[in-house]
Order: structure tokens, then C-alpha cells, then sequence
């Protein structure tokens, strides 16, 4: 093995490991134990004290001594719970972590194939202004600007849909047929932004699992059409590795 390849193969390990630190961590993707949809009417949530309701784009609690207004993006500690507003085509939602919830401390680790070179593959970004609608996993359908990227995997050309992130990269969600036996139900790649010719680096080594993969209380966008593909990706991560399995 080159002194480059060992190189590539130390940053993948750092990632793998910062991902399953991120994710177990107190307040970490795998805490999520509830995402509670609010609206003009009241919500009480059990172990979160007050009610809520939906306010001008704000998650708001009142109830004795407590009154909070909470923006999308912002966090309150609330006891040793964690809550912060989230908000979807103009509904808003408060989602609670809490560091004792079961889908966290009985996650050991997230499982992953081997890292291999052969998976890291060239593509070009196609132009397009088409629109790319995306079902999710609570039935919602969202209207995304699509973006797509065209690479040969095994000599097959494939043509994958993703979104655009707000640093200018790209988000795909996938499906192969390592998902079920293998894998989970399916996976995530973000792409870096293209360079001036279009051209971009899909690692596969770095599909991850998506957050619904550790709680149900996430809104993830399942695969289009197009990018359930007919063969097997070996490569990023597989399954959590759970304590009671």
C-alpha cells in the first residue's frame, strides 16, 4: 500500500469514527425521541413542560414561569432534555432529544464495508432546471430543483438525482441491492460542489445512513426512481451495531 493510500485510508477511519461519535453522543443524531408537528392549537408533549403551539415560523412554549420563542436552528435545554423547532413547507415541528432514549443507548457503533479506491468515481454534473420531487418517509412529498450527476460504475453508465446543499454540493439518496441482506433500507452521498467544468468526485466510501436509520423521529427522502439501482455497492456504511442484536 502507498504512503497515499495509507493516507486516503487514515481520513476515511477518522470519518467513520467521527460519525459513530456524532452519532452516539449525548444529544447525537440517535437521542431523537420524538418530532411533535405544532400547530395554532396548543400541544402538550410528555416530559417537556408547558404547551406548545406554531407561531409565526416559531415553536412556542407557555405554561408557569415559561415562555420561550424558538427559531428553526435554535436549542433549549429543557431539564436533560434537548429541544429544537424544525420546519417544513411552512409547518413547524419541535423535535426533542434525550440522551436516555433506547435508540441511543443501545447503539454501539455503525457497521461499514471496507474502505476501497475503486469505489471513489468521476462525474459530470448535467445541467438541467428540472424539478425532482422526492417522497419521504411520513408520506410527505417535496418539490426539489434536481441535480444530476452522470459516472460509469463497472462500466455501466448511471445517471444519479440528488439536491443541491447550501455549500454548493450535492445530496443523493440511493438504493442497491446490498439493502435488506447487507445494508439498510437505503443511503445517503453528498457530493462536493463541481469544479468550473461540471466535474465531480462521488466517494462511495462515504454513503452513510440516514438519521431515520437510528430513531423513526426523522423526515428522511427516500430514493427516486432513478437511483434504485440493480446492482451492489460495497462500500460506506451497512447497518448500526446495536447492544441487544
Amino acid at each position: 500500500m502507498s504512503a497515499t493510500t495509507d493516507t486516503w485510508v487514515a481520513d476515511w477511519q477518522q470519518w467513520h469514527t467521527d460519525r459513530a461519535a456524532e452519532a452516539t453522543a449525548v444529544y447525537g443524531i440517535a437521542a431523537a425521541s420524538g418530532t411533535h408537528w405544532l400547530s395554532e392549537t396548543p400541544l402538550t408533549i410528555a416530559g417537556v413542560p408547558g404547551s406548545w403551539v406554531a407561531e409565526a415560523g416559531r415553536a412556542v412554549g407557555d405554561g408557569p414561569g415559561l415562555h420561550l420563542e424558538l427559531a428553526p436552528g435554535e436549542r433549549h435545554q429543557s431539564g436533560e432534555l434537548l429541544l429544537q423547532p424544525l420546519i417544513r413547507a411552512g409547518a413547524v415541528a419541535l423535535r426533542v432529544f434525550d440522551p436516555q432514549a433506547s435508540t441511543r443507548t443501545t447503539l454501539q457503533g455503525i457497521g461499514a464495508f471496507d474502505p476501497d479506491p475503486a469505489w471513489v468515481i468521476d462525474g459530470i454534473v448535467e445541467t438541467t432546471s428540472a424539478a425532482l420531487k422526492l417522497d419521504h418517509v411520513d408520506g410527505f412529498v417535496s418539490d426539489n430543483d434536481g441535480v444530476s450527476i452522470r459516472l460509469t460504475i463497472n462500466g455501466r453508465e448511471v445517471v444519479l438525482w440528488g439536491t443541491a446543499t447550501p455549500a454548493g454540493g450535492i445530496q443523493i439518496t440511493f438504493a442497491d441491492t446490498t439493502n435488506g441482506a447487507e445494508t439498510q433500507r437505503f443511503r445517503f452521498l453528498t457530493v462536493a460542489a463541481p469544479d468550473a467544468q461540471g466535474r465531480v468526485v462521488a466517494d462511495f466510501n462515504r454513503a452513510y445512513l440516514p438519521p431515520c436509520t437510528f430513531s423513526d423521529h426523522y423526515l428522511c427522502p427516500l430514493p427516486p426512481a432513478s437511483n434504485r439501482l440493480d446492482f451492489p455497492v460495497r462500500a460506506g456504511e451497512t447497518r448500526l451495531l446495536r447492544a441487544d442484536r
